[in-house]
């Protein structure tokens, strides 16, 4: 029973342990906030990879795409027979996006995608990143609303003009030159701006602006091709990287302009896009079709899973997290440290008070377990205050955000730069464990040499001690 009572009170009155209590509260602390924003971050960027990529990928290795489309999607089907769930096909080409605000004329390089956005919705989270201006969602169809025609200059002439004229045929021209046939959706990053001061993106490219596209030709001799599209909508991701150069266009009419097919179905691709069903082993997948792709085409295509062909992204924002987590883990160890120096300067102090103890009686293991029990006690409030402290701020994160951002004048985070709405958190239950786990480690192994000092003290030498 004394073991508990030293212990208590001198958890209440030796105050100078209290900054070896916040060493621990500090350390735990920061460190579930940081894995639970990182995972948070890391989770959320995962989500918005696999939306845009979909499970597997096959590519042609030739930047001009490979023929025979309708054998190879057949092939991958009878390799992937109950396994996969929907598939569609891509052409991706660098290009140039142009268009018209006001006076000026804005140029940005682009990488042209022409998808179905049927079965793109089916493979992906396509359908779930197109918004209008205001952030509305935005059906996946590149067909041009007659309405906006309709608003352009020359239609709202032609809502005037008498069908028998000739002027009526020329306004339809205008019209359809102002408001082209061919729709496309845009990186809304690539036709946005954000104004200083404002809490508004200002779109230069509203649905209904007709843009221009400028992209290289199939074969020997490359040539520019230049087509206009209207703008139906826009693509935000949240990942900058992909809103700032993402623009989507009808696949037929891509293939035709760059001399990849007719217009119609068929003609060249350079990829398919799959999406497995639930549960299916992906890398597995990837494999089986590889090897079949391979035995029949070999070296014409290329097979990756989402996470392979983000892959030096991905481990990228694991080792930041590894590393972060070992060099934050030194504030705890710091903590133990502290509490070495303060247990070994007790030892000290308390010398004939241990002799007392143990002329009365205590046994070593006795005044051991009082110094083990006390490092202990240390441990369990700081990494408990800790945990408590870290779990409310992450809960509150936001709030906090807001509430530093009005103190300081300007914006903590910024979503402007990572086109989250908040902060995205996640709290996984096991690691506050091991946070916890080893804060109570570092604590209690800090005790062991104090505490093995004071039970090999002998008696007689205690009580003689100055």
């Amino acid at each position: 029973m004394y073991v508990y009572l030293l212990c208590w009170r001198y958890l209440r009155t030796r105050y100078i342990a209290l900054a070896s209590i916040i060493s621990v509260m500090l350390g735990v602390a920061t460190m579930i906030v940081v894995n639970a924003v990182m995972a948070g971050f890391s989770d959320t960027m995962r989500d918005r990879l696999h939306g845009i990529l979909s499970d597997v990928v096959v590519e042609g290795n030739s930047f001009d795409g490979f023929d025979h489309a309708d054998e190879v999607e057949a092939l991958v089907r009878k390799v992937g027979a109950g396994r996969i769930h929907a598939l569609t096909r891509t052409v991706e080409t660098p290009g140039i996006l142009s268009f018209q605000y006001g006076p000026e004329t804005f140029t940005r390089p682009v990488q042209v995608i022409g998808v179905d956005p049927g079965t793109r919705a089916e493979v992906g989270s396509f359908a779930e990143f197109l918004v209008d201006e205001s952030g509305e969602p935005v059906k996946p169809s590149f067909e041009v609303d007659p309405r906006l025609r309709a608003q352009s200059n020359a239609g709202q002439l032609l809502e005037n003009a008498d069908p028998d004229e000739e002027m009526f045929t020329v306004l339809q021209q205008h019209a359809k030159q102002e408001v082209p046939d061919s729709g496309t959706i845009l990186g809304f990053a690539a036709v946005s701006h954000h104004a200083p001061g404002s809490m508004q993106d200002l779109v230069l490219a509203p649905v209904g602006t007709r843009v221009a596209l400028t992209f290289p030709s199939v074969g020997q001799s490359i040539e520019p091709r230049r087509d206009y599209f209207t703008t139906l909508g826009y693509f935000k991701s949240g990942m900058s990287e992909y809103d700032s150069s993402f623009v989507f266009v009808p696949i037929e009419r891509l293939q035709f302009l760059r001399g990849m097919g007719d217009g119609k179905r068929g003609g060249l691709i350079n990829a398919l896009q799959i999406k497995a069903k639930d549960g299916t082993n992906l890398d597995l997948l990837a494999t089986d079709l590889a090897t079949a792709l391979w035995g029949r085409w070999p070296t014409r295509f290329r097979v990756q899973t989402w996470e392979q062909k983000q892959g030096p992204l991905l481990s990228a924002v694991r080792l930041e997290q590894s590393i972060l987590n070992i060099l934050l883990f030194f504030i705890v160890a710091v903590a133990g440290f502290g509490i070495l120096a303060i247990f070994s300067m007790i030892v000290v102090e308390k010398t004939r008070d241990i002799g007392v103890l143990k002329s009365l009686g205590a046994s070593t293991s006795g005044v051991r377990s009082i110094f083990l029990g006390y490092g202990l006690s240390l441990g369990i409030v700081g990494s408990g205050v800790g945990m408590l402290g870290g779990l409310l701020f992450v809960w509150n994160i936001n709030t906090v955000e807001g509430w530093l951002s009005r103190i300081l004048g300007h914006k903590v985070f910024d979503d402007t730069i990572y086109y989250f709405n908040s902060i995205p958190t996640k709290v996984d239950p096991w690691t506050v464990a091991w946070i916890v786990g080893g804060a109570l480690l570092i604590a209690t192994v800090a005790s062991v040499w104090p505490a093995q000092r004071a039970a090999s003290l002998h008696p007689v030498r205690a009580l003689r001690f100055e």
